[in-house]
């Protein structure tokens, strides 16, 4: 008994010195290494520029729906999607995906507040709001100004409409600008994975991204707009934009797993897409030489010349082959070490030749800005002075002063930019984009036009209700209802 007892006081001692020994280290031995409470900015701005073009350029996001809707790719097989039978989980994703990303972006913002870094934080706000006028495009109206204010109690943030959220971006913006021009000196870091590390293109993409905002902004509040616009053009050592391809902001992957295109990543398991038949006839018509770059060719001729098929997005069941229809291009989906275009020169251009058209003053006439908009895309693409040339001397394409021209230019220009494209033909018309014809059935054959917006995610009705009902009650047969604030076409339904 007393060898037995000697053993357990032996134990207990050992055990209190353990104990003592722990608590003395127990900040350091519970600490894991792969989970700091702190990470730099830089990282941060890594991890979102990242996850953007993974989440709202891919096979979901980009090539399923919004490229559908804009008349640029569609689905050859599993055609769901472009037919509008969407998933609950996609939206749902797409809905979680904005707001992380948004998250992530008001750390970086408060860190630099706290560190005085000036630069970082305007890169932040610059992608941020580019990522809020995406969101607010793709639903409408969001929860925005009390939105990311969990932590202070804020959990079920209300709505804001899409016409104060568009002006507090354009409020946001020219903060973001001003920023930059203020002159600062801190460096972006390695995580600038979109410009470099180059503040200069990080500045020009925030006022570029001005342009973008007033331009669709236009029919709604001309006014707003006009001031907008004129505001930036009119001080260009204050406020550059873009001024070659050289600024185009285009995020490029470095090919190895996991970190590869996701087109070309998508294309290696699955061939699900192809070329809409509206962009790819539009190209044919006009002769344009962007055609073999935008495109595979479906089969050859009995002359071995190469032919070009676009299918109608959302296409009935057996009308198709899918070896009868173009593949999307080389440059666009066969690289993994290719790019995710989050903004281009020649959109830039062509939101100048919008402004020229409409009377604002931008120190151009719409025909010089469209034919140097025109001019971007093919340099853009590969393609020299002869074949621009060649293709505007067409009497199709030669400047006739006609909006259309320009906007129809500008969607050509912007393919692979999926929500701006389908942005674009809601705001313009331009070009049509019909109804699928494998959904001209009940619910959604009463509609002539491709979705004007989309569905809710069916988490904020569980976890939102009271908040998001009222809003969702303009929503009709998913996609269509009440239109986007910018949208100002008669004869759509």
């Amino acid at each position: 008994m007393k060898k037995i007892f000697k053993v357990n006081i032996i134990l207990v001692i050992g055990f209190i010195v353990t104990l003592v020994s722990c608590t003395k280290n127990f900040e350091e031995l519970n600490t894991n290494p792969n989970q700091p409470n702190d990470v730099p900015s830089t990282n941060i701005l890594a991890r979102v520029i990242r996850y953007c073009g993974d989440n709202f350029f891919n096979a979901w996001q980009g090539m399923n729906e919004m490229c559908s809707f804009a008349g640029q790719i569609t689905k050859i097989q599993y055609v769901d999607e472009a037919r509008y039978n969407f998933r609950e989980g996609v939206v749902n994703n797409a809905w979680t995906d904005y707001y992380t990303c948004q998250m992530d972006l008001k750390v970086i913002m408060e860190k630099s507040d706290a560190e005085g870094a000036v630069n970082m934080k305007a890169a932040a706000q610059t992608f941020s709001c580019m990522l809020w006028q995406m969101c607010t495009d793709q639903w409408k109206d969001i929860p925005y100004s009390n939105a990311l204010l969990g932590l202070d109690g804020i959990t079920l943030p209300t709505y804001d409409s899409q016409s104060d959220i568009y002006f507090a971006l354009a409020d946001k913006l020219k903060e973001a600008a001003d920023l930059f021009a203020s002159g600062a000196a801190d460096a972006l870091g390695e995580g600038d994975i979109l410009f470099n590390g180059d503040a200069a293109k990080w500045q020009k993409f925030c006022n570029s991204l001005r342009l973008r905002l007033a331009i669709r902004m236009s029919a709604a509040d001309g006014a707003k707009a006009k001031a907008i616009f004129e505001e930036v053009l009119g001080n260009p050592g204050q406020y550059p934009i873009m001024a070659s391809n050289d600024d185009n902001a285009f995020q490029w992957w470095p090919g190895s797993a996991p970190y590869k295109e996701p087109y070309q990543e998508d294309s290696q398991t699955r061939d699900d897409h192809g070329m809409c038949d509206v962009l790819i006839n539009n190209l044919l018509q006009n002769n344009d030489p962007r055609l073999p770059v935008y495109a595979h060719p479906a089969y050859t001729d009995g002359e071995g010349n190469p032919v070009y098929r676009g299918l109608d997005p959302g296409a009935i069941d057996g009308t198709f082959r899918m070896d009868t229809i173009s593949r999307i291009g080389a440059r666009f989906r066969d690289d993994a070490a290719g790019f995710t275009p989050y903004m281009r020169y020649a959109e830039v251009l062509f939101d100048i030749a919008e402004a020229s058209f409409l009377g604002w003053t931008t120190g151009w006439t719409a025909k010089d800005a469209y034919e140097a908009g025109v001019l971007a895309s093919m340099e853009e693409n590969g393609l020299d002075q002869a074949a621009y040339d060649a293709y505007i001397a067409q009497p199709a394409i030669a400047w006739n002063n006609d909006v259309k021209q320009i906007q129809l230019q500008n969607w050509i220009a912007i393919f692979k930019q999926g929500q701006e494209a389908w942005a674009e033909v809601r705001r313009t018309d331009v070009p049509v984009v019909d109804m699928s014809k494998g959904s001209l059935t009940p619910p959604y054959g009463t509609h002539n036009r491709q979705p004007f917006r989309y569905p809710y995610p069916t988490n904020e009705a569980n976890l939102n209700e009271t908040n998001v009902v009222p809003f969702a009650a303009t929503i009709v047969d998913n996609f269509w209802g009440e239109r986007m604030w910018w949208d100002k076409r008669t004869g759509v339904n």
